[in-house]
């Protein structure tokens, strides 16, 4: 169901000359130019009721159906939890979900321990209207309802339990989440990571910039990658889990672009292709990991949603995370007017969220955005980490490569220019990347270049040797092409020894490339992964720790290992 708006023919035309170079900024003001000429009643843009049900043009939507099939059971249920570090993940948890429809009254959070449920949390309802132009002047809309509780004051590596209570007494099942643990404890823990999730699709037939699904080794991967990769987080239960970006590609578009100028042939990914209820299918798969394990997550070129403004972001500019600040809670611990830019602290480790679509010289859209002020906050906290004594590892992670040789987007040109000196400066341990649809490890790199080989099982000591950049943008999306002559190289593959020369490019512009020939490129393979970084800090009274990052495959096969050793200085 989609509704027309009043005041005659469409009008949904962007000047031409506009259409391919508009900032997000100046989407958003478009958008809203639109809108203000077309008006459309609420009554009408959210015609037969509210909520993820109430989505206009569902038929025409295959990825909501899934996600709204457990709405249609009740009126009003909490579906889709998430949770999230506060600042402090010692103290803090940020608990999430989506509510089916409106509330009808206050919902709360029950929370507890030892068996029982002891404290009661208030919860904050954020409301988020989408509508969204359409090619033929229609205006597709939706209204979703998200709540957001903030557990604080808990106690230090301390397991917690639980429950969304609505106004008429239902409850959402119970969960469970630990807190970091407190300072000097030296119990081994894990996290994952892995980026261009999405949710369970079939990718168009000789697509370009993707890989033919009929290939003989497709036989290596499950069915249905997003999910499976889930499922495996879920098993390990990890102390948290990284996505560095592209989230859920409710916004297909990749590059920011607004809907073509009118009479043209509409491009994929345009305005008109935007649809916010992907964002409930996203949430319902990841719920059985999110739900008791916090999600981190980090914005990539896909996440930047033009739709809204960024009223609840610090700094108040547009850059399209408004529909982030309604539906994902992060650490505010980053610069003013950069929401997914953070840092927390998990045991004896530092992990920094960078946006690289503030850096990018490939996506331009948002270049820029923060003036630089992201970059200096870099080395501020790099600065705070390094002289912390608590801290012996400095874990990273971004959208856009610094360094990768996918033939689809390869390394960012801006990206490397703005992390990577830092990155050496400070001998940064590890830096997680995704954007490129591939599992890719670096040999350590100082100064754009190998340091040593390090194969599959090697030992590596960043303090001297660099920093190992992984590539992990293989969580679920369409898979990439490697450069020509360019073949996969893990574990049970080692095939020739291209490590050495690859040559490969640097992304200079949305056109423009600079060839790249490579000696860093070590493992590669070409299907879905997911990194888990085993963590094992010093004894008391100090001596080695260590990081062993393993990467394996949704069909549970590790692929690839190297091992990180430091000493710490506790």
């Amino acid at each position: 169901m989609t509704s027309t708006p009043r005041g005659g023919a469409p009008d949904v035309g962007v000047p031409a000359v506009l259409a391919a170079r508009m900032t997000v900024a100046e989407q958003h003001e478009w958008l809203a130019s639109h809108l203000g000429r077309h008006p459309v009643s609420r009554r009408s843009a959210l015609k037969g009721g509210t909520g993820v049900l109430a989505a206009m043009g569902l038929a025409a939507a295959p990825w909501t159906v899934a996600a709204c099939a457990q709405a249609a059971q009740t009126p009003v249920a909490v579906v889709g939890r998430h949770l999230a570090f506060g600042a402090d993940p010692q103290r803090q948890m940020a608990l999430a979900g989506e509510l089916t429809a409106a509330p009808a009254g206050p919902v709360v959070v029950d929370l507890g321990r030892d068996g029982a449920f002891g404290t009661t949390l208030p919860v904050e309802v954020r409301r988020l209207v989408s509508q969204v132009p359409q090619a033929d002047g229609s205006i597709r809309g939706s209204e979703q309802f998200f709540v957001h509780a903030l557990a604080d004051g808990l106690a230090p590596g301390e397991r917690y339990r639980y429950r969304f209570r609505l106004a008429d007494g239902t409850t959402t099942a119970e969960a469970g989440f630990t807190t970091a643990p407190g300072p000097g404890s030296t119990a081994p823990w894990s996290f994952t990571a892995f980026a261009d999730q999405g949710v369970d699709t079939v990718p168009p037939s000789g697509l370009d910039g993707f890989t033919n699904d009929d290939e003989p080794d497709d036989t290596r991967r499950t069915s249905a990658p997003a999910t499976a990769l889930v499922e495996r987080v879920a098993a390990q239960r990890p102390a948290f889990h990284l996505l560095a970006g592209d989230i859920c590609y409710a916004d297909p578009s990749g590059e920011g672009h607004p809907v073509r100028s009118a009479g043209t042939r509409r491009a994929p990914g345009s305005f008109d292709a935007c649809d916010p209820t992907v964002w409930t299918t996203y949430f319902a798969q990841i719920e059985r990991s999110a739900a008791s394990t916090p999600w981190m997550f980090a914005t990539g070129n896909h996440d930047m949603e033009a739709l809204y403004d960024d009223d609840r972001s610090p700094g108040g500019a547009t850059h399209g995370y408004g529909g982030h600040a309604a539906r994902l809670d992060l650490p505010r611990t980053g610069p003013s007017g950069c929401p997914s830019v953070y840092t927390f602290r998990h045991g004896n480790v530092g992990v920094i969220s960078l946006d690289a679509n503030d850096l990018s010289t490939e996506i331009p859209t948002n270049a820029g955005y923060s003036g630089g002020a992201q970059v200096s906050w870099l080395r501020e906290t790099l600065t705070a980490l390094r002289a912390d004594p608590s801290v012996d590892w400095v874990v990273a992670f971004l959208h856009h490569c610094a360094f990768a040789t996918s033939m689809a987007h390869a390394s960012d040109a801006g990206v490397r220019a703005a992390v990577a000196p830092l990155c050496d400066e400070f001998a940064v341990d590890l830096v997680l990347q995704g954007h490129n649809h591939q599992y890719e490890r670096t040999n350590p790199i100082r100064r754009g270049r190998s340091v040593l080989q390090a194969p599959d099982g090697a030992t590596v000591r960043p303090a001297t040797d660099g920093t190992t950049y992984v590539c992990v943008g293989s969580g679920g999306r369409p898979r990439y092409d490697w450069q020509p002559g360019v073949t996969d190289r893990y574990r049970g593959r080692t095939g020739p020894d291209s490590g050495v020369s690859v040559a490969s490019y640097l992304a200079l512009g949305e056109d423009a490339q600079q060839p790249d020939l490579v000696d860093w490129s070590q493992a590669r393979y070409l299907d879905y992964a997911f990194v888990t970084v085993d963590v094992v800090p010093a004894p008391t009274g100090g001596g080695p720790t260590s990081l062993t990052v393993r990467a394996t495959t949704d069909t549970g096969q590790e692929i690839d290992r190297v091992v990180l050793e430091r000493r710490s200085r506790r």
